[in-house]
């Protein structure tokens, strides 16, 4: 006799693949894209929800946008005063070169321009290194200012505020101080909070106010020397021309 026809088998479930291994780590980092720093710029939403915050501002206007255009070509801002717009409560350009250093992985250099004394600026923060990490970028940044005649740095407690002066051109050591800045977050957080949720960690250089290209010639040897190595060998001596 004629056997009847086994029952169909019943389908395999289908085994979901893993995602990319770009998009884990996508969703992992809290750095954001490029295309998300100029989102904020513009004053757009970013397609990542968090990157911004509705209580820091990031829209640009037409002279900060100018000023970033020129930050982004030169590695570094120049800034008249903190940058701070009473209307926007914060230094927008300020919060987008941080945003945008934070998707490059590096150190936000500015100067930023007083009455009588400008500064040179250097925000460890985006880098999200902890403390021990974080050392080899500090001694960078003091040896390239030691290289270019900057005084001895004195470092408040917990790694804080670092404000060296520039000799001017008459040699003369300006005020030195240091106060304290925040301890570094733990790295869980370093890796998942969004930038301005991270506490800037800055170094300051001061130099006087009549020789401006002190601080720019400083802010391009700090941007050439902090990118040169991941290894952040600046041992050599560091020399910045003019970037105009």
């Amino acid at each position: 006799s004629l056997s009847s026809p086994s029952a169909p088998s019943p389908p395999t479930p289908a085994t979901s693949s893993p995602p990319p291994l770009h998009l884990l780590l996508y969703d992992m980092c809290a750095r954001p894209t490029l295309a998300d720093v100029e989102r904020l710029a513009r004053g757009l939403a970013a397609a990542r929800r968090g990157t911004g915050s509705r209580g820091v501002p990031h829209r640009l206007n037409a002279e900060e946008h100018r000023l970033y255009e020129l930050a982004k070509a030169r590695g570094y801002a120049v800034l008249k005063g903190s940058g701070h717009r009473r209307e926007r409560k914060g230094s927008p350009l300020l919060n987008v070169l941080r945003q945008r250093a934070d998707a490059l992985d590096e150190c936000l250099v500015w100067c930023q321009q007083g009455v009588l004394t400008d500064h040179c600026c250097v925000d460890f923060s985006p880098r999200r290194l902890g403390r021990r990490e974080e050392m080899p970028l500090l001694r960078c940044t003091l040896s390239v200012a030691r290289a270019m005649g900057g005084a001895a740095v004195v470092a408040g407690e917990g790694g804080g505020w670092i404000e060296a002066a520039l000799a001017g051109s008459e040699g003369s050591a300006a005020h030195l101080s240091a106060a304290t800045l925040s301890d570094a977050l733990p790295e869980a957080d370093l890796e998942s909070l969004p930038i301005w949720r991270v506490p800037p960690r800055v170094a300051r250089f001061a130099s006087p106010r009549a020789e401006p290209q002190l601080t720019k010639r400083l802010a391009k040897a700090l941007v050439a020397a902090l990118r040169e190595h991941g290894d952040w060998d600046c041992s050599g001596s560091a020399s910045g021309g003019e970037a105009g």
